[in-house]
């Protein structure tokens, strides 16, 4: 009950104060503009007031009417006229081309309050005598365009726009106001069309982005065309690759710097096309740096896998993985240390409002659902590379193939087989299925080859066969621990394995090959050259190929064995 009492009291106090619409928070000062003299009735009890009347005194042309809305406290009354109206002039351009005003945003009340923010809002109940409208860059500072509510000592509390606003006109008109190109324009072109748009506006915007396009063609026709004529050369895959990014960048550069210094937008335009076009260039800058980097990885290692998994490359496999690693946590870095730059240069939510983001939690939430997948693949690839689970070059034997690891990307991984197929597997997928790595710790290998025999099978002599081949193959490296075993056996014979090692899996896999085939080929003579009882491959299988041979001769015409005289 004392809670419920406490909460009810409090939200009692905050309607008062949404009700009473007058306090004591206000700066005070001796005078206020002394030297503007009378200006009649001027509308500045509320912030959303100041800013109307101002826009309507200026648009109309009655800047000094315009100037008893701004703050001249640090200007000599006896320039105040003068200056006044020139600020006035400086403001209004400010406000037009730079900042993007949501009047429901701008209280309508003396005390400054804001009925719409939520309760859990730091100012949430609390009259105010400074309101922020926007910020705006100024020699890489971004500085506010701020109202306050003042109080001189002969009369009652107003707002006006902030005597430290009206002090950065200047340095601000000098950026965005109107520049040499504007004012030579004809009257027709200066004029008003829609939206606050000028005629002059709507016809810049084409040309701007035709220029920037055109400008991107001739840089990406020239480092192409200068690419084909280095082509056998390392600078000439350099330049062929990197044309299209650096068409994407040079496009951009001239379509921002026409933006800010010929082509000075009104709000309506600049708040997206500013941003728009530092994204790009951000991107065409970050695409050039990661495609540079590759181009010296690529020069550098190894890019023969055959030749990088071969044991003496071992060390070089490592280093191989781990700049591989670097690259894409550097890429990583890289991606948000520029979308930290570009917000901090962009400053979108000062600029556009909450209007243009009213809906960026839902969005958020979409963008995350969508990206989730690459997401969840970016941090497996970064798992690789702190785990070490496989190394560009490793010998792997996945999903019943036999491959070898190509490339570690941020999404997938680039396996390719044995018959010089490439396998494009989903980071996620794996790094959560098992698989053999044959080369992690020790590339050396044992094979196995088994042939089943029949129980009177002499073992002695295939095992001197076997040891002649252990001598004589180069790839059999562990000569001593060959072994001929007898690993299993059943009704119909036995099962016998020859067990060698070879120095990595590639040597390993040819030397089964030319193991299993001089087994049998050791099989088949001793068969034709057994002793009386001694049989080397098994009966049913014998069996099988003597019934196959007489079918055979009957089928051809042939005479069997000669009936008997009896």
């Amino acid at each position: 009950m004392t809670v419920f009492l406490a909460s009810f009291t409090g939200f009692a106090d905050i309607a008062a104060a949404q009700q009473s619409g007058s306090d004591n928070s206000y700066f005070e000062v001796e005078t206020l503009n002394p030297g503007l003299g009378d200006g009649g009735r001027i509308n500045r009890d509320t912030p959303q007031a100041t800013v109307e009347s101002f826009l309507h005194h200026a648009r109309a042309g009655d800047h000094a009417k315009a100037a008893h809305l701004l703050d001249l406290g640090q200007i000599e009354p006896d320039s105040q006229r003068r200056v006044g109206l020139e600020r006035a002039r400086q403001l209004e351009q400010i406000l037009t081309r730079k900042v993007w005003l949501k009047w429901e945003d701008i209280p309508d009340r003396r005390d400054g309050l804001d009925i719409t923010a939520s309760p859990k809002a730091l100012m949430a109940g609390e009259p105010r005598r400074s309101i922020r409208l926007a910020l705006i860059d100024l020699e890489d500072l971004p500085v506010p365009i701020s109202l306050e509510r003042v109080k001189p000592a002969d009369g009652a509390p107003v707002w006006v726009f902030a005597a430290q606003t009206v002090d950065n006109l200047p340095a601000l008109h000098e950026l965005y106001g109107e520049n040499w190109f504007e004012r030579s324009l004809p009257d027709w072109a200066r004029a008003q069309v829609t939206s606050g748009l000028e005629a002059w506006q709507l016809i810049a915007m084409p040309v701007l982005l035709i220029s920037s396009v055109l400008a991107g063609w001739l840089v990406y026709r020239l480092f192409r065309n200068a690419g084909d004529r280095l082509k056998p050369r390392f600078s000439g895959r350099l330049l062929r690759r990197l044309a299209l990014s650096l068409a994407i960048l040079t496009g951009a550069v001239i379509g921002y710097v026409m933006q800010r210094h010929l082509f000075v937008f009104s709000a309506t335009i600049d708040t997206f096309l500013g941003p728009l076009m530092l994204l790009i260039l951000f991107g065409g800058g970050l695409t050039v740096f990661v495609q540079t980097i590759d181009m010296i990885l690529e020069r550098t290692l190894i890019r023969d896998i055959a030749e990088l998994e071969q044991p003496e490359n071992r060390e070089m496999r490592a280093f191989q993985t781990n700049l591989s690693a670097f690259r894409r946590i550097g890429i990583v870095l890289a991606v948000v240390f520029a979308a930290g730059l570009l917000m901090t240069q962009v400053n979108l939510f000062a600029t556009t409002g909450v209007a243009l983001i009213g809906s960026a939690g839902v969005v958020t939430l979409i963008l995350a659902y969508a990206a989730r997948s690459a997401l969840s693949n970016i941090m497996a690839s970064l798992q690789i590379a702190i785990s070490k689970t496989a190394a560009v070059g490793d010998s792997l034997y996945f999903e019943n193939r036999w491959c070898y690891v190509e490339k570690i990307n941020f999404t997938y991984v680039q396996l390719k087989t044995w018959d010089k197929r490439r396998l494009i597997v989903p980071v996620t997928y794996f790094v959560s299925e098992p698989f053999e790595n044959w080369t992690k710790r020790d590339p050396n290998m044992t094979k196995v080859v088994k042939l089943r025999l029949h129980h009177s099978a002499d073992i002695d002599s295939l095992r001197a066969r076997f040891e002649d081949f252990v001598s004589s193959n180069d790839k059999v490296i562990d000569k001593d621990g060959a072994r001929v075993l007898v690993v299993d056996h059943d009704a119909s014979g036995m099962v016998v394995g020859f067990y060698a090692t070879a120095e990595e899996p590639l040597s390993a896999w040819t030397m089964e090959c030319e193991l299993r085939e001089a087994m049998l080929k050791a099989a088949r003579e001793l068969e034709l050259e057994r002793a009386e009882g001694v049989q080397y491959l098994p009966a049913e299988r014998e069996s099988r190929v003597s019934d196959f041979a007489t079918e055979q001769n009957e089928e051809q015409g042939k005479p069997g064995d000669p009936p008997d005289e009896d």
